[in-house]
């Protein structure tokens, strides 16, 4: 009797041994990737040579480097670069090589020859724009995925944003989501930028996305240089894309048949591009539905030599307030 009893307790103990271990193998196992695209083909150029690598923290850190830091801290587990072989190199030496330890890295590569030369002008040097570099990444992606700019720095808070609301993307009535800033929050001190301006409705549904250029403040009040070079007003509320995107792999077939036609009508242009925004004006045409998540965040980037003066304070105090350690990785 005692036998049997310490025969089917053990049995017992064993069976809930196995039932918590495939529990915890599913779990692992099913953990979803969430990739980060980083669109940085336009970090180099056909010569050789990086851009936007001045170091703006207290080891020489970039503001590639904090946003790496941050993605990865709030939860995504897959990085993929989309860049030129032109500088490959260069940029796994010089940038992502400090990553592959923390985060699985990919690389997918954006060139003019991605086009075949019966289709394109045969001087064309330019890349095929923004739009085009998120297709580049279609091989490497199989779940929910967010995109930003190398060269933007989005501050963490909008990273939370970008990784949660991808985590409910494919049940949610929207197809993709943009992470908008305040106008206020994405003029630089050192003069006019482009910006991408949204329309938004009271549901918080993207209408179109308008590119303003030479945007900055003028008297204090943020403007814009019209077709006839008149200075147009702005409010400081406005919603603005920084090119902070979340899609699932879906948007991959509208992006190929969006660039096919892109091609057919624009491809003998030597300097047209395909760009995220006239990509996402044609798909809210077409009735789908992509949403706004607003943040506060404040954005940073070295737009010119006088940005940097700014950057290094800004996270100098981020690292004094412990929002950042001194030293990233």
């Amino acid at each position: 009797m005692i036998f049997i009893f310490v025969t089917t307790f053990l049995y017992f103990l064993y069976s809930e041994f196995v039932l918590f271990s495939y529990i915890c193998y599913k779990k692992v196992k099913g953990k979803m990737t969430t990739t980060l695209i980083v669109l940085a083909a336009t970090m180099g150029n056909k010569y050789g040579g990086l851009k936007y690598l001045e170091g703006i923290g207290p080891n020489g850190e970039t503001i590639l480097d904090y946003s790496i830091y941050d993605a990865v801290r709030v939860g995504f587990n897959k990085v993929v670069f989309v860049i030129s072989k032109y500088f490959e190199e260069e940029f796994k030496q010089k940038v992502s090589g400090k990553y592959e330890s923390i985060v699985t890295v990919e690389y997918v590569y954006q060139e003019v020859e991605d086009v075949p030369e019966a289709l394109r002008h045969p001087k064309r040097t330019l890349l095929w724009g923004s739009a085009h570099a998120i297709l580049s990444g279609r091989g490497v992606v199989d779940g929910p995925f967010g995109v930003i700019n190398a060269v933007n720095f989005y501050q963490r808070e909008s990273f939370e944003l970008l990784y949660h609301t991808l985590q409910t993307l494919s049940e949610a009535p929207y197809q993709c989501f943009m992470i908008g800033y305040k106008l206020r929050n994405v003029i630089p001190e050192s003069g006019g930028v482009n910006r991408g301006i949204c329309d938004v409705d009271e549901d918080g549904y993207l209408q179109s996305v308008t590119e303003r250029p030479g945007v900055e403040r003028i008297g204090g009040h943020p403007m814009y240089l019209n077709e006839y070079n008149k200075w147009v007003n702005l409010n400081e509320d406005d919603c603005v894309s920084m090119n902070m995107w979340g899609f699932t792999p879906k948007i991959f077939i509208q992006l190929m048949e969006a660039f096919d036609q892109f091609i057919k009508e624009e491809g003998q242009d030597i300097k047209k591009v395909f760009i995220i925004p006239d990509f996402i004006n044609g798909i809210i045409r077409r009735g789908i539905k992509v949403k706004n998540v607003s943040t506060s965040s404040v954005w940073m980037a070295l737009v010119s030599a006088d940005d940097k003066i700014q950057a290094v304070l800004r996270i100098n105090d981020m690292v004094r307030k412990g929002i950042y350690p001194s030293k990233l990785f």
